[in-house]
């Protein structure tokens, strides 16, 4: 009995994946149209959660992003690049080096001002692996995004860093980012030694038999 206690600890350690967490900028309100997002806002006890404005060579222009009340579309609220023709970043990275970020959703939208239309393009939309931009691991540009109705993107992707980048105009937000850590494998040694003492409460049962 006391080794299937010990087994079931086991596989219940090999299974566990942390809750799921959302960015919401809603839950900063009230504040200002152009204040800056708190630094590590909505970071949890296995990511941390930055934003930054960065150059088109992924340098760093300023560290932060900014955050708009009601006009993105219909998002309640937004973040977005601290000047035009910066790319937005929001990087999630997973804490302990051995685990990793899940990417489930998000959503994008845009600020309906200057052109008449219906859409405004984002000439620079993609999902990178933290702050290798030669590592795209998904590319949605070009992008129309809509001034009226926010769109969700579902990438699910999974990497012990992963970085949203979007611009270069500021009138493009985002809101809503929903992520998980991914669950860690254990090492071999592990699954062996709690099959070995699976395999002892059997043998016990069996010779009780």
């Amino acid at each position: 009995m006391f080794s299937k206690k010990i087994y079931t600890l086991i596989l219940l350690a090999a299974a566990f994946d942390s809750q799921a967490a959302t960015i919401n900028f809603d839950a900063l309100q009230p504040f200002n149209n152009y204040d800056p997002i708190p630094a590590a806002y909505a970071s949890t006890a296995d990511v941390t959660v930055s934003y930054s404005s960065l150059n088109l060579d992924g340098t760093v222009a300023y560290s932060d992003v900014l955050l708009w009340n009601a006009g993105y579309a219909d998002l309640n609220t937004a973040a977005f690049a601290h000047t035009s023709g910066l790319l937005l970043s929001i990087k999630l990275t997973a804490v302990n080096p051995s685990q990793s970020v899940n990417l489930s959703s998000f959503d994008v939208a845009a600020y309906p001002t200057g052109s008449v239309g219906t859409t405004l393009a984002a000439t620079n939309f993609r999902v990178v692996d933290g702050d290798d931009f030669s590592n795209v691991l998904v590319d949605y540009a070009p992008y129309a995004a809509s001034r009226f109705a926010a769109q969700t993107f579902s990438p699910n992707l999974t990497a012990h860093s992963l970085n949203i980048i979007l611009g270069t105009d500021w009138n493009l937000g985002v809101n809503n980012i929903n992520f998980n850590v991914a669950a860690v494998p254990l090492p071999g040694a592990v699954w062996l030694f709690g099959t070995a003492l699976a395999g002892l409460g059997l043998t016990r049962k069996v010779r009780k038999a």
